[in-house]
């Protein structure tokens, strides 16, 4: 693919999102051409470059699924930095968000908030077990998902012991199918001017 003429140029991406699925999907648009800009935690940063071994402050996991991005850190709990982070989502054409049910509102940056003053933004929101429903206050993880779901119960050690799988298999197809679903609302906004909010969970 010609890099000078990627499919995305041109788009501007906000990534809130946390860990593997959001910041997998935001990596994919960054790979079309898309100017994605990673907004991580003070301290830690995201929490992908805990997984697994840490070589300075990456690892495999924080690598891929930030290839491409431009990083800026901040604390969204301080007023500076959601002012700064509400003025990059009234630029954004796309929002990433994996913020557990209730938190991204306390922040302001909510999509009915950030619709307000962007209203053809794009704003994937992913949950763990959806946004309504018994399970929505629920925490996920991939490894939680694996056991919720029965992948391990197909997936047993010679004890017959239930394992999951050494992958993050979950959450990599979640970032595929959440890339999926943004990449038909970009045709979507090109073609008739308008945005839409994404819900998926793992």
């Amino acid at each position: 693919m010609d890099q000078d003429d990627l499919p995305y140029a041109g788009i501007k991406v906000l990534d809130l999102s946390q860990g593997v699925a959001g910041p997998y999907c935001g990596m994919h648009l960054a790979r079309q051409g898309a100017d994605v800009i990673k907004l991580e935690p003070t301290g830690t940063g995201c929490w992908s470059r805990q997984l697994g071994k840490p070589i300075g402050d990456q690892t495999a996991h924080s690598l891929v699924v930030h290839r491409g991005k431009r990083s800026l850190s901040m604390d969204l709990k301080h007023p500076a930095g959601q002012k700064l982070a509400k003025q990059l989502a009234a630029g954004a054409d796309v929002i990433l968000q994996n913020y557990r049910v209730g938190k991204i509102e306390k922040l302001g940056l909510d999509y009915a908030a950030v619709r307000a003053v962007n209203p053809s933004v794009i704003y994937l929101s992913i949950t763990g077990f959806g946004a309504q429903g018994p399970y929505r206050d629920n925490p996920a993880t991939d490894s939680v998902m694996q056991a919720f779901t029965g992948m391990m119960s197909i997936n047993r050690d010679l004890n017959g012991l239930p394992q999951r799988i050494n992958m993050l298999a979950i959450d990599f197809s979640t970032g595929l199918y959440a890339l999926q679903a943004v990449s038909a609302a970009l045709y979507r906004k090109a073609m008739k001017g308008k945005g839409q909010h994404i819900r998926t969970s793992l």
